[in-house]
């Protein structure tokens, strides 16, 4: 798969109260949702329209997104307070609200078809039907914190990383036995494959946990230098019939594709460039471009997931999350120091007009 040439410049520029904590688009484009420490969630338009939806009050707001129907955006954080707004009047009004007063709710997801949000309470995670404001499930992960969710692309399955590994609930009987894929120490971030037939895991004892799904055990990739933090999968299959999967750990970004010759394993290239902890990564839809952002206000963008094809530098302080735009070429950054940055693929179009 080829890619043209690159040549991403910066569209725009608005800025929150404080560090950028969260980012999510609408499902069409249309919005961008940003989060900060400081508690702040804005809606940021196309052009220079904002819409704050809650002022900043001290309380990080650390969990953010939008129902892939696109008519609710959900935000949690620090407070214990989960917070859904209806997106379908003229202004996002708050439709559906829970407390949870002395938790810290860090993780939130949205099923990929359905308005069912689920999101995390200490060892519990709890799932709603937001269109009928009624419980449907609470889960007990038991062993550890619920540190990351992850629903399954055909939405009939949710996993839940913690201490010794991840444990997947089936959504047809969330009463029954959880499936669980065991790793050393514990799961720190978990994702499916685009196609669902892989679940990955980067873990907290510097290990990557590739498993695909009914066909045990998983595979274990070594090596790394940290724990690792962050995974993103490719959408297009290689020439392997598998995606790409990347992995950050401190400040390198490792790329792991299937292993065309004997197709049991999996090897790995190593992309260099950033100086300090990488906090972002994701492929651009549709496409082998990997996007990954740094603390050191450094961003890259490798082509096929290998080569490094252009470099930008964040313009005030460092990195702290990247987000892909659903539709368009382009992609934000928020950083360290509140601001938040749209760069966009000029050779494609000059703006969103």
């Amino acid at each position: 798969m080829k890619t043209a040439p690159l040549k991403f410049t910066k569209q725009w520029r608005h800025a929150l109260t404080d560090y950028g904590t969260a980012l999510a688009w609408s499902p069409d484009g249309t919005w961008l949702a940003a989060a900060s420490a400081a508690g702040d969630v804005a809606l940021h338009g196309l052009t220079d329209t904002v819409l704050t939806l809650r002022p900043a009050d001290g309380q990080a707001m650390s969990a953010l997104g939008f129902a892939s129907s696109g008519q609710w955006l959900a935000a949690a954080g620090q407070g214990g307070n989960l917070t859904v707004w209806d997106m379908g009047t003229s202004r996002p009004a708050i439709a559906f609200t829970q407390s949870h007063a002395g938790t810290w709710i860090d993780q939130l997801a949205w099923h990929p078809s359905q308005n069912h949000l689920a999101y995390g309470i200490g060892s519990q995670v709890q799932i709603w039907d937001v269109d009928q404001k009624t419980p449907l499930a609470t889960l007990n992960f038991e062993k550890s914190s619920a540190l990351h969710l992850a629903w399954h692309p055909a939405g009939d399955r949710l996993a839940v990383s913690g201490h010794g590994g991840v444990q997947v609930w089936a959504t047809d009987n969330w009463s029954a036995e959880p499936t669980r894929v065991a790793v050393p120490g514990a799961s720190l971030y978990s994702a499916w494959s685009p196609e669902g037939r892989y679940l990955s895991s980067g873990n907290l004892d510097r290990t990557l946990t590739v498993a695909e799904w009914d066909s045990p055990p998983p595979w274990l990739m070594q090596g790394f230098p940290g724990k690792v933090r962050q995974l993103a999968w490719s959408t297009p299959m290689t020439k392997s019939g598998a995606p790409l999967v990347a992995a950050a750990c401190v400040e390198g970004v490792t790329v792991w594709e299937r292993d065309r010759g004997s197709g049991q394993g999996w090897r790995s290239r190593v992309l260099q460039h950033h100086l300090e902890r990488v906090n972002g990564i994701a492929f651009q839809p549709e496409t082998l471009l990997l996007a990954s952002a740094a603390q050191d206000g450094s961003i890259a963008l490798w082509d096929q997931g290998k080569k490094l094809a252009q470099t930008l530098k964040f313009p005030n302080g460092g990195c702290s999350a990247l987000a892909w735009h659903p539709i368009e070429p382009g992609f934000v950054v928020a950083g360290t120091e509140g601001d938040l940055v749209f760069w966009q693929q000029a050779t494609r179009s000059k703006g969103f007009g």
